[in-house]
């Protein structure tokens, strides 16, 4: 599927929705100020938030968990005390969008932190990255796989391919995440820059810490202002996280890294020398924490060496096609013991998560494929020209 296949949905102001060929996928496109942007995803988005917030923040407190004026408080007004003018103007837009008060809006959006906080989420699980550049792949270009693995309840809702089109200066970017959840989970920016998340809590701890900025929000930030991998992983080292997690990064000069965050600390793990591809998965791998290789509940290090395997197979003959067909590859066989030559993907759960979405990305060609494994055999990879979405491209 090309963006020529975009069915537009909806428009408002200088924003569109398109519906694609695969259910539950869709393609937002935003222009304008931050303020504006944030506007027209509230508005395009009200259906789905709304879903979002009834399943995800309300149970929370209907079940006495934590009341909603402590949520506000502590997940909203704290929160947004703390974002960038950027960051501030834009969530202002998305309430006014919906008509819902600030703090709900911040709420959804840091959702998943408020679960860590409240000591009932199994974190961000066991998702898979690898990344492939130089003479491994077909023309040189640095092509990613990445898989989002997490939880059944989030298949009842949408996954939204956002692409931001700021009209301040700032790097364009796409964002592959669920509705209402704004923070970077899965990019990279019209530079070529990309990014991912992955779970760092099994090895940091199920903690938040409230006296921190939000850094799911501070890496916006970084990747509308970091044109290489290098300019934004130093933006990674001069910041400390409130969430135990693990990012890689990479960019279309063939440049990767991990970084493993603490609450004290952020560690930089790099390639071997002279190595041309990288994975990361939701476990530290740098030795310098002196933890040694710990498995984790959804077998991280199964799932990194199955990457390296399937990756040495295909070395030099890596490309965007090469890299889907190895995130095709499931982890599991029918009988539920790790396939003979398996891959990392969890269509069903068969351990403690699932594979909700895939993206395969040409950073050089700003190019993006989307998969939602977990709806069925009729699932298919869906191709969005990312380039033609940027309006400076």
């Amino acid at each position: 599927m090309t963006t020529q296949n975009l069915i537009k949905k909806a428009q408002f102001e200088n924003g569109t929705m398109f519906e694609t060929d695969q259910d539950m996928l869709y393609v937002l496109q935003l222009n304008g100020s931050w303020f504006e942007m944030g506007k027209q995803y509230g508005q395009l988005s009200k259906e789905h938030m709304e879903a979002m917030y009834q399943r995800i923040v309300q149970p929370e407190f209907d079940n006495g968990l934590i009341s909603q004026q402590e949520a506000f408080e502590l997940f909203g007004a704290r929160v947004l005390s703390t974002l960038s003018l950027r960051r501030k103007q834009y969530f202002m837009g998305v309430a006014e969008g919906l008509d819902w008060p600030l703090e709900k809006v911040i709420v959804l959006d840091q959702s998943g932190p408020m679960a860590i906080y409240l000591g009932k989420l199994h974190s961000f699980s066991g998702c898979s990255s690898m990344a492939s550049w130089g003479d491994n792949t077909v023309d040189g270009h640095t092509i990613v796989g990445r898989n989002m693995d997490w939880n059944e309840l989030f298949l009842d809702f949408p996954i939204y391919t956002t692409v931001y089109n700021p009209t301040d200066g700032s790097n364009g970017f796409v964002n592959v995440s669920w509705p209402g959840w704004q923070w970077m989970v899965t990019g990279f920016n019209d530079k070529g820059v990309y990014t991912d998340l992955h779970d760092g809590t099994s090895m940091g701890g199920n903690i938040v810490s409230i006296e921190k900025p939000s850094f799911l929000n501070s890496v916006v930030d970084y990747m509308t202002e970091s044109d290489t991998a290098t300019a934004l992983s130093s933006r990674f080292q001069a910041a400390r996280t409130d969430i135990a997690s693990i990012w890689m990064l990479a960019d279309e000069q063939g440049e990767a890294c991990a970084y493993e965050n603490t609450m004290q600390e952020n560690r930089l793990r790099v390639s071997d020398k002279g190595a041309q591809s990288f994975v990361t998965v939701n476990t530290f791998l740098n030795p310098d924490w002196g933890l040694g290789m710990r498995e984790t509940q959804s077998f991280s290090l199964k799932r990194f060496e199955n990457l390296n395997a399937r990756h040495a197979e295909q070395a030099g003959g890596i490309d965007a096609q090469a890299m889907r067909d190895i995130f095709d590859l499931p982890l599991y066989d029918e009988e539920g013991n790790f396939k003979e030559n398996g891959g990392v993907t969890k269509p069903t759960n068969q351990d403690v998560d699932l594979t909700n979405y895939q993206v395969v990305t040409d950073l050089n060609e700003l190019q993006l494929w989307v998969k939602l494994p977990a709806l069925g055999g009729d699932t298919d990879w869906a191709h969005i020209d990312v380039r033609a979405l940027f309006s400076n491209k």
